[in-house]
């Protein structure tokens, strides 16, 4: 059984509520994403999915299996560069980060982690951060990197899980882990990813004025990238989403193992509408109900001999 936890912030409230507010309850955050695992399990069957969620207004959180380790992926390059920029002078992080946010240049992160110390020195950084389920353990683009302290709970992959991104992004929301003007450089690289499909799935169903404004970062391994399909083909998006009054929340959907990548897509694209759409109270807001109802982009089928469909997103 997945696990679901689910924690109310309590507000300072001036006033009563009336009869009308009372005798309409609002459907709680914890009920809307055990409604999206459920959903997921019916739209993408075989998709191994984590969600964890935060209003950053008033402290509701939400979680499915937030503790389960997914392979990171490109997603974790959030953390690198954070780490980064706690230790090194905007004008040296500069340059590889808006490589990092802009393409996900690979390459380009190896050195951010070697401006960090290297492998061991990002996982003591996670470390130091109460991030109990997330590590770095190898990146050798560029050239050869591993972690002699990482757990290797997923072996040679690199993994997080959505609780410990999620807790992540709400003190940097917070500017609990850097100083304001590092934060805010962080926050503004963030605003370098696609905003909608390929790298921008986070946003691809979202409002416009969201879209403009989301800080986040995609990370995927797509079908036949990896030489596992059944381990890999991973979809991750992590971000922080403004709301219409100002607000923000704190995100993280975690994708992989899907046997079908559009359907998988489609699952993490629609759960980030639909928690939009919950905590702005926007219920006009279609998150592709249709498509839902009907079951999910059609099957990928193949025929015979006929090329693989291409999913590189560089």
């Amino acid at each position: 059984m997945r696990a679901v936890w689910f924690w109310a912030g309590l507000l300072a409230m001036s006033g009563c509520a009336t009869t009308q507010d009372a005798a309409v309850p609002r459907e709680s955050l914890a009920a809307v994403v055990e409604s999206l695992a459920r959903e997921a399990a019916r739209l993408s069957p075989g998709t191994d999915l984590s969600l964890a969620v935060v209003d950053l207004r008033t402290g509701e959180s939400a979680s499915v299996s937030g503790t389960e380790p997914h392979i990171s992926a490109s997603s974790a390059k959030v953390f690198w560069v954070a780490a980064a920029l706690g230790q090194r002078n905007m004008a040296t992080v500069t340059p590889l980060a808006e490589k990092v946010f802009r393409t996900s240049d690979n390459e380009a992160s190896g050195e951010v982690i070697d401006l960090v110390g290297g492998p061991d020195a990002i996982n003591v950084y996670l470390q130091g951060l109460g991030l109990k389920h997330t590590a770095l353990t190898k990146w050798n683009y560029g050239r050869e990197r591993w972690a002699t302290n990482s757990p290797r709970v997923m072996g040679r992959d690199n993994y997080f899980c959505a609780d410990d991104m999620v807790s992540f992004l709400a003190r940097l929301d917070r500017r609990e882990l850097l100083g304001a003007e590092p934060t805010a450089q962080l926050l503004r690289w963030m605003e370098l990813t696609p905003r909608d499909g390929c790298g921008g799935w986070l946003g691809t169903r979202l409002p416009a004025s969201a879209r403009a404004s989301l800080q986040h970062k995609g990370g995927w391994l797509p079908p036949g990238c990896c030489g596992d399909d059944a381990r890999y083909n991973v979809l991750n998006e992590v971000g922080l989403v403004t709301l219409p009054d100002g607000g923000r929340y704190a995100v993280a959907i975690l994708a992989s193992r899907g046997p079908d990548w559009p359907r998988q897509a489609f699952v993490v694209e629609r759960a980030s509408c639909v928690l939009y759409r919950h905590l702005a109270k926007d219920m006009s807001l279609d998150c592709g109900e249709a498509l839902a109802r009907a079951g999910g982009p059609a099957p990928v089928v193949l025929d015979p001999g006929a090329p693989a469909p291409n999913y590189d997103c560089e």
